[in-house]
């Protein structure tokens, strides 16, 4: 089941959306609640590598799940 549904293009379409998505929300709390300039947080690029990890494993788990659950569905239907 895993390499069903890792192998899928709208999978991996899925992960890098809602990974952007999340580093954007991320972004716009983290400058508003930063009391320094609203881009601080790009000075280190550990910071910039955590977000970009992150954000890609919040992605993929997110992802496999909601695609675990259809798939586990649709073949219950069967």
């Amino acid at each position: 089941m895993f390499i069903t549904i890792v192998s899928k293009f709208k999978f991996w379409r899925s992960v890098l959306a809602l990974a952007l998505g999340f580093a954007l929300i991320f972004l716009v709390v983290k400058g508003f609640l930063a009391e320094g300039p609203f881009f601080s947080f790009f000075l280190s690029w550990r910071n910039v590598l955590g977000l970009a990890l992150g954000s890609i494993v919040y992605g993929f788990f997110t992802a496999y799940s909601r695609f675990y659950k259809h798939y586990k569905s649709s073949n219950r239907s069967k």
